[in-house]
This record gives structure tokens, C-alpha cells and sequence, in this order.
């Protein structure tokens, strides 16, 4: 094995172990990618939220101690040439299992992840998404078995791929498993820091985008519970 070979997969090793922490912000603004079926209900997020965003008031959190996080999917513009459009399906493939991970990762400690919906259980729903102009879905959705849903056994890309330079949209929403009643959904979209470009600061930008909104996802369920009668 060369030396070049060697370094390659030496700093892949290394990414593994670091996680959200290449440096992005918040877009300007996001347009819907027609994933979620209803936008009305939205409106623009305030600092710290996310660029689109709703949450049913009312609603008693306290009482989901369950959640069913749905295979996520991966959605592309079909009119212009851009982040998904031009992302090969077994990277996609990698992108839709990371963010699944990310999620479980961030929310294991609050709620018990379940397979089918019920009492005290929430649906959430996710696409990965450059929500921009007409969309369609890709055939890609997470794949990852449950006891292999963490980021420590996801495949990460090693190969560079210009569509994942910088940025990431996201699409979600959060439904009671047993009404199917809109409690939440969210739009946003992250651009990666001008930086020095490579295959492992490429990944980064999307991978830190991913990580940021599991946490903050986290963090603001938190807060429902805690403010919730």
C-alpha cells in the first residue's frame, strides 16, 4: 500500500472520531421542497430556530416517552444541478444512515426508540434536501438495522463529491403516533465556512450540519418538556 493510500485512510480513521465539529451557519433563507405535505402552518424562525419552522401549542410533551424515527429520505432538485443532483445513490445511501444514527445518537437518552407507532410515541419524519424550485424523491432511505444505528458503524464517504461542498438542507416534522396530529415541523439549511478545501472538509460541512440539528433537535424538545403543564 503507498504512502498516499495510507494517509487517506489514516485521516478517514480520524474523522470518525470527531463529529460536528467543522464550523457552519445558518443560511440566509430556504424554500420548501414539497416533502412536508402542508406549509401553511409555518413561519420564519426566530434566533436560534430553524429558517422555517411550527410547533402546535398546547401540546403536553411531557407525556411522549417514545419515538419512531421513520427511514430517512433523501430528495433532489430535478431542474437545476446542485448538492443532491449530482451525489452518486451509495453516497446518498451514506448520507440517509448517518443522519438516522445522528438522530438516535442525540435523542437515547430521553426517549426509547420504537418500530411502530402508538400511545406516547412520536413519528418523526425527515428528508435530506436542497429545497429548491420542483423536487422528487430520490430511491434512497435510510437502511441501517437498529442495532447497528450508530455513528461509530456507519460507512463514511472517502471520496470527494464537489455537491457536498458547504451545505445541507433538511426537511422534518414530528407527529403524534397515535392521532397523527401535527405537533412540529422544521426547514432549514446550513452552509459550511470558507476553509481550506479537501475529501475530509468536504464530508465535514454536512456531516457538522447533520450533528448540529440532532442536538438541536434535542435541546428543543428539552424545552417543550420542561414548559409543558
Amino acid at each position: 500500500m503507498n504512502r498516499t493510500k495510507l494517509l487517506l485512510i489514516g485521516g478517514v480513521f480520524l474523522g470518525l472520531a470527531v463529529t460536528g465539529c467543522s464550523a457552519s451557519h445558518q443560511a440566509r433563507s430556504v424554500k420548501p421542497s414539497g416533502f412536508l405535505s402542508d406549509y401553511s402552518q409555518l413561519r420564519e424562525g426566530k434566533e436560534g430556530e430553524a429558517l422555517l419552522v411550527y410547533i402546535q401549542p398546547g401540546v403536553d410533551w411531557k407525556k411522549y416517552d417514545k419515538i419512531l424515527i421513520e427511514p430517512i429520505e433523501v430528495w433532489h432538485d430535478a431542474a437545476r444541478t446542485g448538492f443532491l443532483q449530482e451525489v452518486p445513490k451509495e453516497e446518498a445511501q451514506v448520507l440517509a444512515d448517518y443522519l438516522d444514527a445522528s438522530l438516535r445518537n442525540a435523542l437515547r437518552n430521553d426517549y426509547r426508540f420504537v418500530e411502530r407507532a402508538g400511545p406516547g410515541v412520536l413519528r418523526l419524519r425527515v428528508a435530506i434536501t436542497e429545497a429548491e424550485g420542483s423536487t422528487v424523491p430520490l430511491d434512497v432511505v435510510s437502511t441501517v438495522i437498529p442495532q447497528m444505528r450508530t455513528l461509530s458503524t456507519v460507512k463514511r464517504i472517502a471520496t470527494g463529491t464537489a455537491a457536498f461542498v458547504g451545505k445541507a438542507g433538511i426537511e422534518g416534522e414530528l407527529i403524534d403516533g397515535m392521532t397523527d396530529q401535527r405537533l412540529g415541523a422544521a426547514v432549514d439549511r446550513r452552509v459550511g465556512q470558507k476553509r481550506a478545501k479537501g475529501v475530509l472538509n468536504t464530508w465535514d460541512d454536512v456531516q457538522g450540519a447533520f450533528d448540529f440539528w440532532s442536538e438541536r433537535l434535542r435541546t428543543r424538545l428539552t424545552e417543550l418538556r420542561a414548559s409543558s403543564k
